[in-house]
């Protein structure tokens, strides 16, 4: 592995988050060691800004949006997404995803304070086995977050789960999206994205000033609409 890169920011004015809890748990946090106990392991700021702008950019006011997520930890995405929900007026839930059943605890916790446990329904237990049978209720999907494990078998099996699902105008957010591993080794989502584009092709913007260890956002989108 390359050494580690952390691109969360600290010292910013939190009044600009879109939560007051979210805001409250940030407040005076200097460093990602202060910061862990707090939020966990989350994408942090200016991500939070990031997708929280970028969903009020892309959700259609005129239907119902459910917003997928894997990888919980705490809540604190979580809360962007649901956040960004309620703010843009759109009908529709954020369906999480969380093995860990302490992160669950934290993340129903932080999103009760956050005044949004009524926008997110709380999935449990592996992907491998919540994640299908949840889309087949759910349908269509025009926004999913994937940020649960970062190896290459594990990113692809959520994406082509997801993959039937998406709508032509969809967008998908992957987190940890540096180049990390060395040649020999499991290439994590930077190779997963590889594997997307070779696969199934669509457009992809990958931020590399966002998120912790490991740094980087992609944005990942099936057809834009012209």
């Amino acid at each position: 592995m390359n050494p580690p890169v952390y691109h969360r920011m600290f010292g910013y004015d939190v009044a600009r988050l879109p939560n007051a809890h979210l805001a409250e748990l940030e407040r005076g946090v200097t460093s990602i060691e202060e910061a862990r106990p707090r939020t966990g392991a989350t994408i942090g700021y200016p991500g939070w800004g990031f997708i929280y702008h970028l969903l009020l950019s892309h959700l259609d006011r005129n239907r119902t949006e459910n917003l997928i997520e894997t990888g919980t930890n705490e809540g604190c995405t979580t809360i962007i997404l649901a956040q960004a929900l309620a703010d843009a007026g759109v009908k529709g839930q954020v369906h999480t995803f969380e093995l860990e059943a302490t992160n669950v605890a934290k993340a129903k916790h932080n999103l009760e304070s956050g005044g949004l446990a009524d926008r997110v329904i709380l999935h449990q237990g592996s992907v491998h086995d919540t994640f299908g049978p949840a889309l087949k209720e759910v349908g269509k999907v025009r926004f999913a977050f994937l940020d649960a494990s970062h190896l290459v078998r594990d990113v692809m099996f959520e994406f082509e789960t997801l993959f039937p699902y998406l709508t032509p105008d969809a967008i998908v957010l992957f987190d940890n999206t540096y180049k990390i591993a060395e040649p020999e080794e499991d290439q994590r989502v930077n190779g997963a994205l590889r594997v997307i584009l070779e696969k199934h092709g669509g457009n992809l913007i990958n931020l590399e000033n966002v998120s912790w260890f490991t740094p980087g956002l992609a944005i990942w989108q099936k057809t834009p609409r012209l």
